[in-house]
């Protein structure tokens, strides 16, 4: 971990660690605290800090973001823990990851420069967080999303804003939500018009109309949240109805209100199948 708490409630990063200054230094989760020893950098790594570990006092809990690698669910809901925090922290770095998603969309007409830029070359597979001089990484598929949740420590991805275009810099744990936030932030007129978000949860049913495919995940503390395709889109979205029943997905679109017989559902409008990305989960302990 990169980022760690002082006694005196001041969060700091590790390059800006005074060993001579800083002395007693814990676990940033709430949940945890544990105390940790700085790791000065090296030709191989960053600096950072971590636990001493076996037979000591110094282990991380159970709950702790940083026990054990997190599947992509429990480093959003990490992270949304973690964000307000170290973006209140003035010493902490921000990271600006450029958003653009516009190559999912079927109707999008590429400019010139993207028709002469090959797909492949939209976005670095190194997503560049590490250091303040490199420039901004770049996200356009929802791939680079997971990829990028899962690859880096809840801390870093604390620390991540998102380019949304037009100068809007949004904190990541502001645009990749649980379904139940989505709703909140909708519901309260709190999300920014036209602009698409990422939102998780599991897919419980389909019903395709004539018009328009309804794909429902299921409720959390009993809110509806319902994917949804017009048919004009249809020839865009092939993903058989079995393969998508009973999995967790992430899924990038607009979100709208409906509500139709004074029922609030929360909707999210997609175009094809691209917009959809099959998460992995932890199996659960019995």
């Amino acid at each position: 971990m990169r980022t760690a708490l002082l006694t005196d409630g001041t969060l700091i990063h590790a390059d800006d660690y005074n060993e001579s200054q800083h002395f007693n230094i814990l676990c940033l989760d709430k949940s945890c605290r544990a105390p940790l020893i700085f790791v000065p950098k090296s030709e191989k790594a960053s600096s950072h800090f971590k636990t001493i570990g076996k037979n000591s006092d110094s282990k991380h809990s159970a709950a702790c973001g940083f026990y054990q690698p997190l599947d992509i669910v429990e480093s959003i809901e990490k992270v949304a823990e973690y964000q307000n925090d170290i973006l209140k922290a003035t010493t902490i770095k921000k990271t600006i990851i450029s958003l653009n998603m516009r190559r999912l969309d079927p109707e999008h007409v590429p400019t010139a420069t993207e028709r002469e830029q090959p797909e492949n070359e939209q976005e670095s597979d190194n997503i560049k967080t590490k250091e303040k001089s490199e420039n901004p990484g770049s996200i356009s598929s929802l791939k680079s999303v997971v990829k990028l949740m899962v690859q880096y420590e809840p801390d870093l991805l604390s620390t991540i804003f998102f380019n949304i275009g037009s100068g809007r810099k949004v904190p990541l744990s502001n645009m990749i939500l649980s379904q139940e936030r989505a709703h909140q932030l909708l519901w309260a007129d709190e999300v920014i018009r036209e602009v698409g978000y990422f939102v998780y949860g599991r897919i419980s049913e389909i019903k395709r109309r004539e018009k328009v495919m309804y794909i429902s995940l299921e409720k959390v503390n009993d809110i509806p949240f319902t994917i949804v395709i017009f048919e004009k889109h249809f020839q865009f979205f092939k993903v058989p109805e079995d393969k998508l029943k009973d999995k967790d997905v992430l899924i990038y679109g607009i979100l709208r209100k409906n509500d139709y017989q004074d029922r609030n559902t929360t909707e999210i409008v997609i175009k094809s199948d691209k917009y959809i990305e099959f998460l992995k989960r932890k199996k659960k302990e019995d």
